[in-house]
């Protein structure tokens, strides 16, 4: 075991050539929602309304199931790093059994939750749309649950270039099916922003097709012993990879219902607060695909026994997310108008619309020089294990953001008010995770049971 910590910077050429794949991965996704709110725009602002809260909803229970399941991409870097290719086929099946019962579990509570939508005191038509767009979605979670499980197989072992592939493939599908049904082109039903969730499911079965491909060749179906399930691997397994999904979902969970905040306040301020978000995913998801790919070198080093390594690769995956941070902060506050003009449509509504959101990008310029610690630090302590604390730490911090929220409103409801709460929360949040990681607690986090076999 290599106990000297790597100092020199070698970990970023390393970082970024992981990186690489997964960004563009994680931007793909980005790329498919943007072409879901720029087409929806050519339908009517009600749908732009309705694509905010409703695509967080349904990311916010999702996130949990492929939160869950995607965690066995760190069982599989730890094994990878560690030479134990029977424990690498192992961990993969563990996040395919979690696929299969949320295949289960996902439509049987979509009805009832996408309800709701009609309580949030939103204007009808955008909680008709809401609901719809809900409903259609949770129905087709096995697909992206199942993609999280392999995705993270072979990111773990370091084929990520693979995982860009297979995304793009899906927003290949993405793209032209929305079109088609959100608008009615090419002889397919107008169907609006129950087109744009068709598209997204069958683009989402697309994806889980090849990946199952891609397994099934790699021997990972026919492997009779990986597949085979034993409670006390998968207990393990949940104790660690639960509490991530918790967290995602958590965090979701959280902007969702800030999102259905601001809707009370107007179909405007619902509209121009979407596309912020929509528009902030173009800083938010290459970032996430830098924290990723910080991860699975944290996951290698661990699992190798080069613990020492873990705070370089962590700091120095930092300074490339802020960098990255910084340069769309720069552009979110010179090119505001122009990038929401985008999404705006050509509505009676679009210049307040436009005005409104330029006053926003601001915030989001402002948080996203913040959330590169959230993101990168996340990453890395989830990978570390310490998935447990991080899910009662947010847990705590959520709570307390949204109960000032609900007080907020009821007392001094507005934009600007709501907006900086949002911005606190994630300074607030940034600092806890940098805190934690300083005191090197992480290091008593275990991962994988026994030093001989991946017995997880």
């Amino acid at each position: 075991m290599n106990t000297k910590p790597d100092m020199t910077a070698k970990h970023i050429p390393r970082l970024l050539k992981l990186a690489g794949p997964m960004v563009l991965s994680t931007s793909a996704i980005t790329l498919m929602q943007i072409i879901d709110a720029i087409v929806l725009s050519r339908h009517s602002s009600e749908a732009v309304a309705a694509i905010g809260p409703s695509g967080f909803a349904v990311i916010l229970f999702q996130g949990f199931l492929f939160g869950t399941a995607g965690y066995a991409g760190n069982f599989v870097a730890h094994s990878h790093g560690r030479g134990d290719t029977k424990g690498v086929r192992t961990a993969a099946w563990l996040g395919i059994h979690t696929s299969f019962a949320s295949g289960i579990m996902a439509p049987a509570v979509a009805w009832p939750i996408a309800q709701l939508f009609f309580l949030a005191g939103h204007d009808p038509r955008v909680a008709r749309d809401e609901s719809a767009y809900f409903l259609i979605c949770m129905a087709g979670s096995f697909f992206p649950v199942l993609s999280s499980a392999l995705a993270g197989w072979l990111s773990g072992v370091g084929r990520a270039v693979i995982v860009t592939g297979v995304t793009f493939a899906s927003f290949a599908v993405n793209a032209a099916l929305a079109w088609g049904l959100i608008l009615g082109e090419w002889g397919l039903p107008r169907m609006g922003i129950a087109g744009a969730a068709m598209a997204t499911v069958a683009a989402q079965g697309v994806g889980a097709l090849l990946y199952t491909i891609l397994f099934a060749r790699a021997g990972g179906l026919t492997d009779s012993v990986a597949r085979r399930f034993t409670w006390v691997e998968f207990r393990h397994f949940l104790t660690l990879s639960l509490p991530m999904g918790l967290r995602i979902s958590g965090e979701l969970a959280a902007w969702t219902l800030f999102l259905v905040t601001v809707g009370r306040l107007g179909t405007v301020e619902l509209a121009a607060s979407s596309i912020a978000f929509r528009i902030n995913g173009i800083a938010f998801f290459p970032a996430l695909g830098l924290g990723q790919a910080a991860g699975i070198l944290v996951g290698h080093a661990r699992g190798a026994g080069n613990d020492d390594d873990v705070p370089v690769i962590a700091w120095q995956s930092l300074v490339v997310c802020e960098l990255w941070m910084l340069a769309m902060a720069i552009l979110f506050v010179t090119a505001s108008a122009p990038l929401i003009s985008i999404f705006a449509g050509n509505g009676p509504e679009s210049a307040r619309i436009i005005e409104t959101g330029s006053i926003l990008m601001k915030f989001v310029a402002f948080y996203c020089m913040f959330d590169a610690a959230n993101i990168m630090i996340g990453c890395v302590l989830a990978s570390a294990g310490e998935t447990r604390w991080i899910a009662r730490t947010f847990a705590l911090c959520t709570g307390v953001f949204l109960s000032l929220l609900w007080l907020m409103d009821e007392i001094i409801p507005g934009l600007v008010v709501e907006w900086s709460l949002a911005t606190i929360f994630v300074l607030t949040t940034a600092v806890i995770w940098s805190l934690r990681f300083r005191t090197g607690i992480w290091r008593r986090a275990k991962v994988l049971r026994r030093s001989d076999s991946l017995t997880v």
